[in-house]
């Protein structure tokens, strides 16, 4: 095998817990996570070291070369490799990018070295990279829990297409459970407090008899649709929204290869 490359899907969470902080400072979490057709693109392929595509950070913060990194160690091997990131997937959203992206680091090099590493083996590898990693490893509509390393499949009914409106501001994870453990608030009247886009929003679903849901640690929301008319009346009727707007289907794979070179 030369080359791969790999579909990293972007993530809602359908449901979201704070359950109390753990003594190794992470949270616990109860939360239903539903992959979505919004996606980065990973390729990688056998040569020398080298990083391209969307570079937006230094190269010591990048999740990629550091998901890359902690595998040469846990194998004891070099992967030399050229890694090519297509990036859409916004960021600082509450949509798993950097996660997705790591998952698809894993997934690629484990098969392009035939390193046979299996689900779990990657999964305590992704862990230690962020707590969203392992999910993206398992795949479709799963129920999460423990600090983001307990993965059950489930099957539950979902709607035909989400509605996603992600406002133009960064908001980082790990301030949103600061101010969580700070303030005893759920993420969604947090994001309300600090992004005032969210409370318009809120509104503006209602209007259609519809719930506002945030994803993850925010800011993006959303709302479920069945209707493709109606998906499209929601997008085109919020006048000079600050943010991107995308409607979105359900996935059943959060990480998908989709071409191999031999």
């Amino acid at each position: 095998m030369k080359s791969i490359l790999i579909r990293a899907n972007a993530k809602i969470n359908l449901d979201f817990k704070i359950l109390g902080k753990r003594p190794d400072g992470y949270h616990d979490i109860e939360s239903t996570f539903q992959p979505i057709d919004l996606a980065d693109f990973v390729s990688i392929e056998k040569a020398k070291n080298y990083f391209s595509g969307g570079i937006i950070c230094p190269e010591s913060e990048n999740i990629i070369l550091k998901t890359k990194d902690l595998l040469e160690k846990t194998v004891k091997k070099k992967l030399p490799c050229r890694i090519h990131l297509q990036k859409v997937i916004p960021i600082s959203a509450g949509l798993g990018g950097g996660s997705a992206d790591a998952a698809a680091t894993l997934v690629g090099l484990n098969l392009l070295y035939n390193l046979k590493l299996s689900k779990k083996e990657l999964a305590k590898i992704g862990i230690k990279i962020g707590a969203d990693v392992p999910f993206f490893l398992y795949g479709g509509t799963c129920q999460v829990s423990g600090k983001g390393d307990r993965i059950k499949p489930i099957k539950i009914k979902v709607p035909k297409m989400f509605v996603l409106f992600r406002p133009h501001k960064r908001i980082e994870t790990k301030m949103m459970y600061k101010l969580h453990d700070k303030r005893g608030k759920d993420f969604l009247t947090i994001c309300e407090s600090i992004c005032p886009d969210i409370k318009k929003l809120k509104k503006y679903f209602g209007k259609f008899d519809l719930k506002l849901h945030l994803s993850g640690s925010g800011p993006t929301v959303f709302c479920k649709v069945n209707d493709c008319q109606l998906a499209k009346k929601i997008t085109e009727g919020y006048p000079n929204f600050n943010g991107d707007i995308f409607i979105c289907h359900p996935q059943k794979e959060a990480i998908k290869v989709i071409n191999i070179k031999l």
